[in-house]
């Protein structure tokens, strides 16, 4: 990553951190470079995805529905950062708790970071990626995801709880011809929104108005 990239990349840092409208610093800043580097050498990014002209039945319910509606098609994704990330992060927890925690954190945005970049290559009319857990969802949709593209295939599996292992992996839907944004609409976490409460958004980076 260059300067630009990691400069845009540090505020969602902050906010996995919980610096919500909190100023960056100069030491938390060089520590987040160097987990940065050190990821972009351990990292081993993984993107599995399958596009379907219609759309599968576990997402013919709300929130779904109002999120693809207009949408020509439907993608399901699935991107992981690979073990050896997650052995790293597990590493540092028993070596160096201060930079565990802004490894993990820094690990969460590296992985959305590179997953925004190969959406990119997919196609111009795309939504943004929304996962299960989002907006009223549940993780449990994570098990048809599963079925239908099989991430195991680069890696990523999912237990019982609905976790999936290596632990920074994510899996998702995306809209195909159409252009959504993001919006608090419908989220459970609303009313108790610690982002919202500091001024800002979970997925903006600049402070609300």
């Amino acid at each position: 990553m260059n300067y630009s990239d990691i400069e845009k990349i540090k505020p969602q840092i902050y906010k996995y951190l919980g610096f919500y409208g909190v100023e960056a610093n100069e030491q938390t800043d060089v520590l987040i470079t160097q987990c940065i580097s050190q990821l972009e050498k351990t990292a081993q990014f993984n993107y599995i995805y399958n596009s379907y002209g219609k759309t599968p039945d576990f997402l013919r319910k709300e929130p779904y529905i109002d999120f693809l509606q207009g949408a020509g098609g439907v993608i399901l994704c699935a991107m992981t950062l690979g073990i050896q990330t997650d052995k790293l992060i597990e590493r540092l927890f028993r070596t160096d708790m201060s930079k565990a925690v802004v490894i993990d954190a820094t690990a969460s945005a590296y992985l959305e970071y590179l997953s925004d970049g190969y959406e990119k290559t997919l196609g111009d009319d795309l939504s943004f990626r929304f996962c299960p857990g989002y907006g009223g969802s549940t993780v449990e949709d994570l098990k048809y995801i599963f079925e239908l593209i099989h991430p195991e295939k680069i890696g990523i599996t999912l237990n019982k709880s609905n976790f999936m292992l290596p632990a920074k992996s994510m899996a998702g839907i995306i809209a195909i011809g159409k252009k959504s944004r993001k919006s608090c609409k419908g989220c459970i976490m609303l009313k108790n929104c610690k982002f919202l409460n500091g001024g800002t958004k979970c997925y903006e980076q600049t402070q609300v108005k």
